[in-house]
């Protein structure tokens, strides 16, 4: 089926360089406690990591928010992969487990109007996204448009991302050695997000 929409992730993939809160950690002087809280692993544990994080960040006017992100490399082509592919018609969305305030600062500079990010919610409470929960808010989204997921290419460099690689029509996998347990339309290792956008558009 056509591609309609390319949903990108986040860090690794439309960045590449420190994660968001790797660069605000190094900022504001708790990258050890950074480190320490970058091995939890399960959803418990993440969302432990998320509160503990936020209790730091949740005062923060945005000017401090954003400027540690300003340090960021973008991937190369970002601007220009993701204006190839509004002008051929196709909507983008970043889908990241990152917090929505730090996407959407990469948003703007890129021209992306959609994040699909972890929320944080009006009385401090979160909508969070997880690697298993990608894909059912990525299908939610094209669902509104009239979309199935086999109309989504999605773009992403690291085994987080591999349950939303797996549910849609079309992916790319853009870190340098794939997952045991994908096999996506293109592995692209470290690619240009221009190039990634052409391929994508090549296979319509």
């Amino acid at each position: 089926m056509t591609v309609r929409l390319v949903a990108f992730d986040l860090d690794g993939t439309l960045t590449r360089g420190p994660t968001c809160l790797e660069a605000t950690a190094a900022r504001h002087g708790f990258a050890e406690q950074m480190a320490v809280w970058e091995q939890a692993r399960g959803e418990a544990a993440i969302i432990e990591v998320r509160a503990a994080v936020w209790a730091l960040l949740r005062d923060w006017p945005p000017e401090r928010l954003a400027a540690p992100l300003a340090g960021i490399p973008l991937a190369p082509g970002a601007a220009e992969g993701i204006t190839a592919l509004r002008d051929a018609g196709l909507d983008v969305v970043i889908v990241s487990l990152a917090f929505a305030q730090h996407a959407a600062y990469f948003a703007a500079q890129l021209g992306v109007a959609t994040v699909i990010a972890t929320d944080v919610l009006t009385g401090g409470g979160f909508r969070h996204v997880f690697p298993s929960t990608k894909p059912t808010l990525l299908a939610a989204y094209a669902a509104e448009h009239g979309w199935t997921l086999e109309q989504v290419a999605a773009v992403g460099d690291s085994h987080g991302d591999v349950p939303m690689l797996r549910a849609c029509g079309t992916s790319v996998f853009v870190g340098p050695a794939l997952p045991d347990d994908l096999t996506p339309t293109l592995h692209l290792p470290a690619a240009p997000i221009d190039e990634v956008a052409r391929r994508i558009l090549a296979t319509m």
